[in-house]
């Protein structure tokens, strides 16, 4: 079995003892786990309400994860290079079978990789935007369970900017310092093969109310907190 490189995974672990600091000393963050993570291949698969939440997912489990992020954010500097140093993986809109093959390649080395399926931020209100069924023919083909997880989080601590790069509007919504809780569940696990168009739509259903579970549990603690600013939250209305 090929290794990643040393410098990948020095990087990776780098990147994620940061992210494990910030969120744990700058942030009210708590991840909630129903169950221990699955051992070797897996893909924890979660919304999407900032563009912090790559960088969050990071200090969620006790183990290197690879992260598919957009690529606007390898365009940043320094910060480009640190990703692609860790071993994350770009998503281009016109080239996503790259990502889909270099994500394949890390879950046949029982890598972990990280996804928003929904494929951009969700609704301006939380609300998950419809999800990409990638995720679910990239864990069929790699033979992986998905394992789905729910953000909520304090809405007064986020900012909405508009990043223009090379012609390109990109729409970035940064989360400092809140209350940012994450309730992780049980693996899926789907047996059918990934050209099965009927039964990928109704894995893609399943996954879709799991995360949606988890997020409304996310937000129950979040408001069961005792923290200043939670009695308005707006992490996802009914």
């Amino acid at each position: 079995m090929r290794r990643p490189p040393a410098t990948t995974k020095f990087a990776n672990e780098l990147g994620r003892r940061v992210a494990y600091s910030y969120a744990r000393r700058l942030t009210r963050s708590d991840v909630e786990w129903e169950t221990d993570l699955p051992l070797g291949g897996k893909i924890i698969a979660a919304n999407h309400p900032t563009t912090a939440d790559p960088f969050l997912m990071m200090s969620w489990p006790f183990e290197p994860v690879y992260i598919l992020i957009s690529e606007a954010a390898f365009k940043v500097p320094l910060v480009g290079s640190f990703l692609r140093l860790a071993g994350h993986i770009p998503v281009h809109a016109d080239r996503r079978r790259e990502a889909f093959e270099a994500a394949l390649h890390l879950l046949g080395e029982r890598k972990t990789v990280g996804i928003f399926p929904e494929g951009a931020l969700s609704e301006d209100d939380g609300r998950l935007v419809p999800m990409r069924s990638g995720v679910v023919r990239l864990a069929v083909t790699a033979r992986v369970p998905i394992v789905p997880a729910g953000i909520a989080l304090d809405w007064h601590f986020v900012s909405a900017r508009r990043l223009q790069q090379f012609g390109v509007t990109e729409k970035m919504r940064w989360f400092w310092l809140g209350a940012y809780e994450v309730s992780v569940g049980k693996p899926l696990v789907f047996e059918h093969t990934a050209d099965d168009r009927e039964a990928v739509k109704w894995s893609m259903y399943i996954l879709t109310e799991e995360i949606e579970r988890l997020v409304e549990r996310s937000a129950k603690r979040l408001l069961d907190a005792s923290w200043p600013w939670t009695t308005a939250y707006a992490g996802i209305h009914r």
